[in-house]
């Protein structure tokens, strides 16, 4: 079985297209999703809309835990440019579609395979960016998790690709940098995590959107970066009336 695993939509569509259209042609069997499908770019609806059209498993990220914070008039751990573009998330979400994003949830065991966190398996809103916050997470997905599916699992929320192994019998975590097209192979006896990026609002220095192919058959993981309209999405940004900079760290994969 073949999945692939994106994270950090962000409303934009043209990312979420580029990402759909790479997971068709690779002939994947499902589609995963580790949560922020909206937030930041101008077309929630449209990329709700369509992630649901084609039966993703999702969980939820923190803008879809902000959207909930908003609802019960609580302040979301959030930045001003983040909060503007919940706000307007808020505004032009179709009913349907913010309950179905409140109704996700927070973390995912897929098939006895693998399991699905936004942020890291102690703490969903916790930023894992390098080896050391990556012993901490694999330590809690290795001791907190039940196996089968503990020995893997994908994460998003730093819109960056990465790679970490963690040998729990002699207590060491290796990290791997990551480029588009590198595949790994998934080994007995480890614990495994991969950020699959982000499709939507990509910061590792390139204007694209990732994704990971998972061959459950092969066992190995590969990492795609993909080109998309970058201007189309910066276009609707600006006709949105959201912040300028978010138009601009698209271009500039930041």
């Amino acid at each position: 079985m073949r999945f692939a695993v994106f994270s950090d939509i962000h409303s934009n569509l043209e990312g979420l297209q580029a990402v759909l259209e790479e997971a068709e042609r690779r002939g994947v069997d499902a589609l995963l999703c580790c949560g922020d499908i909206v937030g930041y770019g101008a077309d929630p609806n449209a990329c709700v809309g369509l992630v649901r059209e084609t039966g993703a498993r999702c969980i939820q990220g923190n803008h879809e835990r902000g959207l909930r914070e908003l609802d019960e008039g609580l302040e979301p751990n959030m930045n001003p440019v983040a909060m503007e573009a919940l706000h307007f998330t808020r505004a032009a979400l179709g009913d349907d579609h913010r309950e179905w994003l409140l109704s996700l949830p927070e973390e995912l065991a897929v098939e006895d395979s693998l399991y699905l966190f936004h942020g890291s398996p102690a703490d969903p809103d916790e930023y894992v960016f390098d080896s050391f916050d990556a012993a901490y997470a694999l330590k809690a997905l290795a001791f907190e998790y039940p196996p089968p599916a503990n020995f893997l699992c994908f994460i998003g929320h730093t819109h960056v690709c990465a790679a970490y192994a963690f040998d729990a019998e002699n207590h060491r975590v290796g990290e791997k940098a990551v480029g588009g097209g590198d595949r790994f192979l998934v080994k007995p006896g480890a614990h495994y995590m991969f950020n699959a990026g982000s499709c939507g609002q990509y910061r590792g220095g390139l204007p694209v959107a990732t994704l990971c192919i998972m061959d459950a058959d092969e066992m190995n993981v590969e990492f795609r970066f993909l080109r998309y309209d970058v201007a189309a999405a910066q276009a609707k940004i600006v006709a949105a009336g959201l912040p300028v900079s978010l138009a601009r760290r698209l271009g500039m994969g930041q």
